[in-house]
């Protein structure tokens, strides 16, 4: 965890230090070595959220993407008294989960319908050929093919990815997420050291909820414009945008 109390206050790790998780209360100390992020770490292996497992350099980069004030907030249901810390929630309500290890349908679907408006970001280099089916098919125009643009109409129309259509979406993901409600963001460069700027790991894919048959659909942008998108509240507005139009093409039965 990179966020703890310490005085009453909200605290970043620092060398020596000592504080109390915001969660359960239980103490936490600092972890400040030269090789890792710093962060907390629990005093016991008392359990704390059950939705947190331990988290990796991974996590620990992608909530860094995003301000201090905004990283694990804790979330309450108010009619079941049922609360969990949620990675990142921006000032506007949207939630960001990452997600490295495998999860379970049950509690995938636990946490899309505790959080409703959310995306998963999921580390897509945690199985090493995942990359690898992901991208022979992506360049595969029989499986795989952009069908409009993203545009941006308050910045004159800048282009920052596509939409693309994928055919038999379980030969290009994982079968986990499939069958998720909500909108999941998979990072394929994660941690690695590319030098190549044209990468496409550079670019972050979304599958979309939205199923049309054996059809499915991904937006691409690249991590850059997905980050600074999601800290103004336009990524969401992007989602909402790209899946209702083609929510209604679908429903007139046209070809995309």
């Amino acid at each position: 965890m990179l966020i703890a109390e310490v005085d009453g206050n909200r605290c970043k790790a620092t060398k020596n230090a000592k504080g109390i998780c915001p969660y359960c209360k239980s103490e936490v100390i600092a972890k400040c070595g030269e090789q890792k992020i710093a962060h907390w770490a629990h005093k016991s292996c008392k359990t704390c959220d059950t939705w947190h497992d331990k988290e990796t350099e991974w996590h620990l980069m992608w909530k860094n993407y995003f301000p201090e004030s905004w990283q694990e907030i804790i979330k309450y249901d108010s009619t079941s008294g049922e609360k969990h810390i949620a990675d990142v929630c921006t000032e506007k309500g949207f939630i960001l989960e990452f997600q490295h290890s495998t999860i379970n349908p049950e509690e995938r679907l636990s946490r899309e319908n505790f959080y409703k408006n959310m995306n998963w970001v999921v580390d897509g280099t945690r199985l090493k050929n995942d990359f690898k089916r992901f991208a022979k098919i992506i360049d595969n125009l029989s499986i795989a093919r952009v069908i409009f643009p993203i545009l941006i109409p308050n910045q004159n129309n800048r282009h920052i990815g596509n939409i693309i259509e994928v055919n038999y979406p379980e030969d290009v993901f994982p079968k986990t997420w499939l069958n998720s409600t909500v909108p999941v963001v998979f990072d394929f460069k994660g941690l690695t050291s590319i030098d190549t700027p044209s990468d496409i790991r550079y670019s972050i894919f979304c599958l979309l909820p939205l199923k049309n048959g054996y059809k499915r659909y991904i937006i691409q942008v690249s991590r850059f414009d997905f980050i600074e998108n999601a800290k103004t509240g336009s990524w969401e507005f992007f989602i909402n945008r790209e899946m209702d139009t083609l929510d209604k093409i679908i429903r007139r039965g046209n070809v995309i």
